[in-house]
């Protein structure tokens, strides 16, 4: 699965007849730009375009007066495939260039035309985000609560797929009970997260609402095919199992009852006889046994309660217990063990943002890892960070631009990430940033600098001397020591200190195409002094 390009005709959100193109080179490309210049915006498009092909019907968006017309280029199982779509004439759809007679076969071969795998990744999930999943999460419930099925029947992941933070936990149970067939996940954990091993599991589940209304005494809440057997496993392997009722905060203050069952399994062997038992094949049909509790509402975060053994610490440790950057590594790199390749499309918003600056330098090493540069698997990620991003070459790195007219658009950069250092990256087009230095101490370098060719110049006054000399002492305590063996830098710092703006940490655009012709009037001045010298 590989994007080629995107073109937003209409408007959607900031994005106005907006152009993306991902070039040839790469299956991983990195989006940058200040907040609120439309990287997330992009990237809940991606999502609303494939969520709708999957599920056979026009761009559904939050504002419907918005026309969300769009063409999108792709290669998907080798075959280039075209999607338009207008208010006017619906969708056409073009394979491998030729045009399709009608809409319907597309969709009814859509597991050919469209990736097996949408992951979607959001730091600082939002009920926005989680709205664009709710369609698919509420056929997967449906799915699930279908009398008859099997585990079997649930070999495959849903092909849209949001991450919540509770996928972390289950996916840790689910590597831990295939561990012949896991051993990189498990050695990558107990390498970077120093997790050896599983402990326990309590589940809390809860009566869901829609229960509420069906008639009929029923310990399981009326639950059904998957779900109910789920349950009916668990009860039989856990501990103890215990029905609660707890009163709680409802809305508005008011007080309601929740009807709980509690089920604990205490160790990782009882959980492999569970596995063992029911014959599982693999950490797939396990894992959406487990997410059944979670589309089915039974369980929210907080009510499925891991332990893990980590190196070096006395007894278990709750997954709650875990820094937010440990819970993070697990739950992006975790999911992405599910549908590595297999034409999929992974699109992770700030995926790095609670990560220690080592996870950071090493997080495209971690991707790697897991997706081990398959030709079949596109990453789409943002970042704001340098770290993440050093080893990056500029044809997988966009950015994200406003221009006067506060319109998006976006840009391949002239430098790759690669080889400039976190200094030069933030320094340069990628971020923009005027300087690495607070901005107090630049204000006073580029004063002391601006004194220093005056002083060149023999035009400081007493005043100005002593605020020079001030400034010299006080920044060589930070190491900006101004002896310079370069005699043409010197005359060309005297030149430029001639002009005001020297003393300015931000620039405007004007100022910065001022400066840039000063710049040039001065090499031609300090040339000519040299060439009058000779």
């Amino acid at each position: 699965m590989k994007i080629d390009s995107v073109h937003i005709k209409g408007r959607f959100k900031n994005l106005e007849n907006f152009r993306f193109d991902f070039g040839t080179k790469s299956m991983e490309t990195v989006l940058l730009g200040l907040n609120a210049t439309g990287k997330s915006n992009f990237m809940e498009a991606i999502v609303i375009i494939f969520r709708d092909l999957d599920l056979e019907r026009n761009p559904l968006v939050q504002k419907k007066a918005e026309s969300f017309e769009y063409t999108i280029k792709y290669n998907c199982r080798n075959r280039d495939i075209e999607v338009e779509y207008t208010s006017k004439g619906g969708y056409k759809f073009i394979v491998d260039g030729e045009k399709l007679r009608s809409k319907s076969h597309f969709f009814n071969n859509k597991n050919e035309y469209l990736p097996s795998h949408v992951f979607v990744y959001y730091s600082g999930l939002s009920e926005r985000l989680k709205a664009l999943y709710s369609d698919h999460k509420l056929l997967q419930f449906k799915k699930m609560m279908t009398h008859g099925l099997k585990y079997e029947d649930f070999n495959d992941m849903p092909r849209i797929f949001l991450v919540e933070p509770i996928h972390a936990s289950l996916a840790l149970i689910a590597f831990y009970l295939f561990p012949e067939r896991e051993a990189e996940t498990i050695e990558f954990l107990k390498n970077e997260l120093n997790i050896i091993n599983f402990g326990s599991a309590l589940f809390m589940l809860k009566q869901p609402n829609w229960s509420k209304a069906r008639k009929g005494e029923d310990r399981f809440w009326n639950t059904d095919g998957l779900v109910r057997r789920f349950i009916d496993d668990l009860w039989n392997f856990s501990t103890a199992p215990m029905f609660y009722k707890e009163t709680v905060k409802g809305s508005l203050n008011k007080r309601e009852t929740l009807n709980r069952l509690f089920l604990f399994i205490k160790d990782k062997e009882t959980f492999d006889s569970l596995v063992d038992m029911k014959m599982y094949k693999s950490k797939i049909p396990l894992f959406n046994a487990l997410c059944s509790l979670h589309y089915s509402e039974l369980v929210e975060d907080q009510d499925v309660r891991i332990k893990v053994v980590k190196e070096n610490i006395k007894g278990e440790l709750a997954m709650g217990e875990l820094s937010e950057g440990e819970k993070q590594l697990i739950t992006v790199l975790g999911l992405l063990k599910f549908t590595k390749d297999d034409e999929a499309l992974i699109l992770l918003d700030e995926p790095d943002t609670h990560l220690n600056p080592m996870w950071k330098w090493k997080y495209l090493e971690f991707l790697d890892s897991v997706v081990h540069n398959s030709k079949r698997t596109q990453i789409v990620f943002c970042s704001h960070d340098p770290l993440v991003i050093g080893g990056m070459e500029k044809e997988q790195v966009r950015v994200f631009k406003r221009d006067e007219k506060y319109k998006t658009e976006v840009i391949e950069p002239d430098v790759s990430p690669k080889g400039l250092g976190v200094a030069g990256i933030l320094t340069s087009e990628l971020f923009g940033m005027p300087t690495i230095l607070d901005k107090n101490t630049q204000e006073k370098l580029n004063r002391k600098r601006y004194l220093q060719g005056r002083l060149m110049r023999d035009e400081l006054d007493a005043n100005e001397y002593n605020e020079y000399q001030k400034l010299k002492v006080e920044l060589e305590e930070f190491g900006f020591y101004e002896e310079v063996e370069d005699q043409f830098f010197k005359l060309f710092l005297a030149e430029m200190s001639k002009n005001e703006l020297m003393q300015k940490v931000e620039y405007s655009n004007d100022e910065k195409i001022l400066l840039k012709e000063e710049s040039k009037k001065a090499v031609e001045r300090v040339l000519q002094r040299i060439k009058a010298q000779k």
